[in-house]
């Protein structure tokens, strides 16, 4: 008991000495020991871009420390970010992206826009922000420049050279931001993309890229080449200009295409049009024979064994299946319903790993039919393309879908579903990634069309985009 009583007297003793200090403390110490968080807003720009708020020397101010500065106005023009700060451009930039995927290699190369400005214009002053009206006259004038300054081959192939898409951008190569409609971005965080997007073989096994845009004394330009989970580093010279890439076994293939889902249909009866052709020919010609009352050299048994042997071997030709059951049996259960509808649904997001559109429509049409084709297409072409003026498309990397109803086909044969699937993708471009998950709600319409079932319906009751 006598211990506990000392134990506790020694707190108390401890907590009146904190709670003296703390009476003692300045009133403003106990705004600045608690921080309230309001409600969190969508990052809008960097951090760095928000105004700076002066500071006053104590000697100066003649406004009590418990009082709040006035709110100065915001700067119609975000001020360019401090040198300090971690994202701020501090010297020339020149990088290099390869990105090759599955039917399609992309070639990225990001100046700082200093840069590209003092080549540009060098007898005039560097701007500290570069407006929406600037943005648009670096593009269109670089877009013209840079046709010809990256080439492409595979192997001993040299591909056709397509235009580039160029974008002004913010940030550092890796760590980058789109601009928005309309935004404003300083000199110093501001950078220029330029990329090429070529049409190249599944599986290629060694690539060459030229660079001939040396701008402003530029003699080196890094390259990162991404290629299936791997990269690797490279630099191209002005005096080599030329960058060679090797597989050597290291990048996956693509997965083949799932199975568009055959019809099992009932054995047809075979109708032997040519046999009986012959034999009724046959026929009528020894009827003519009797009725003329004409004889057959060397009597009737070889004319029928010449028939009979004529009617065998001719009903192997002209044979035409009759189908006398129905076309498809009818899908009534979700489980069968679910075998046709993941593989239709897989191959259409399959279709868009193709460059090309015309590949892309070859591969759609194994799996759609109909008017849903050039719709599904342009649909899936936005929902696959990131957002902003940068246009780089997404690859589906895992894709799931679940049938939850099916009823049948009101205006004819098939059925319809009411299904759900996922599609989840990335993309890399200026030295980062973009994941993109898409998951959808809608109803479709699957019809026989020949021996396979086809996609030729689709309605989206609900989209949602994590």
């Amino acid at each position: 008991m006598l211990k506990h009583s000392l134990s506790s007297r020694w707190c108390s003793a401890v907590l009146t000495i904190i709670l003296a200090q703390w009476s003692l403390a300045p009133a403003g110490m106990q705004a600045q020991d608690t921080i309230k968080i309001g409600p969190l807003q969508p990052l809008e720009t960097l951090p760095s871009l928000g105004p700076a708020v002066p500071v006053m020397p104590k000697s100066q101010s003649s406004v009590p420390a418990t009082a709040a500065p006035p709110a100065a106005p915001l700067p119609a023009a975000p001020p360019p970010l401090p040198k300090s700060n971690s994202i701020t451009i501090s010297g020339p930039i020149a990088q290099a992206y390869l990105y090759i995927e599955p039917y399609q290699t992309r070639f990225e190369v990001i100046f700082d826009a200093a840069t590209v400005l003092a080549w540009l214009a060098p007898d005039t002053a560097l701007p500290e922000s570069i407006s929406p009206d600037q943005q648009k006259q670096i593009i269109e004038t670089m877009a013209s420049r840079a046709s010809d300054w990256c080439a492409l081959s595979v192997g001993d192939q040299t591909l056709q050279v397509p235009m580039p898409l160029v974008a002004v951008i913010k940030g550092l190569p890796g760590n980058t931001l789109p601009l928005k409609e309309g935004e404003e971005v300083a000199l110093n965080q501001a950078l220029v993309g330029f990329m090429w997007e070529f049409a190249t073989p599944p599986g290629p096994d060694e690539m060459n890229v030229t660079w001939k845009g040396w701008i402003k004394g530029t003699t080196k330009l890094p390259v990162r080449v991404f290629f299936g989970p791997l990269s690797e580093t490279g630099e191209i010279y002005s005096s080599i200009k030329t960058f060679r890439w090797r597989n050597q076994g290291r990048m996956p293939r693509p997965a083949p295409l799932a199975a568009v889902p055959q019809i099992p249909l009932p054995q047809p009866f075979r109708l032997p049009l040519g046999g009986i052709l012959w034999l009724a020919g046959g026929l009528v010609f020894y009827i003519y024979l009797k009725v003329k009352d004409h004889k057959l050299p060397g009597g009737s048994l070889p004319y029928f064994f010449v028939w009979l042997l004529g009617g065998v071997l001719m009903s192997q030709l002209l044979v035409f299946p009759i189908h006398t059951g129905p076309a498809a049996q009818a899908v009534t259960q979700v489980a069968e319903a679910q075998k046709i509808v993941s593989p239709l649904l897989r191959n259409v997001y399959r279709a868009f790993d193709h460059h090309a559109e015309s590949d892309v429509y070859d591969v759609l049409a194994r799996s759609v039919d109909g008017e849903l084709l050039r719709k599904l297409y342009l649909e899936t072409i936005q929902a696959l393309t990131l957002d902003g003026r940068e246009g780089t498309r997404v690859t589906i990397a895992e894709f799931s879908a679940t049938v939850d109803k099916v009823e049948a086909n009101p205006k004819g044969e098939g059925f319809i579903a009411d299904c759900n699937w996922m599609a989840r993708g990335i993309v890399g471009h200026w030295g980062h990634s973009h994941p993109r998950v898409n998951i959808y709600n809608a109803r479709i319409t699957i019809i026989p069309v020949k021996d396979e079932w086809k996609l030729t319906g689709l309605e989206v009751q609900e989209v949602r985009r994590l």
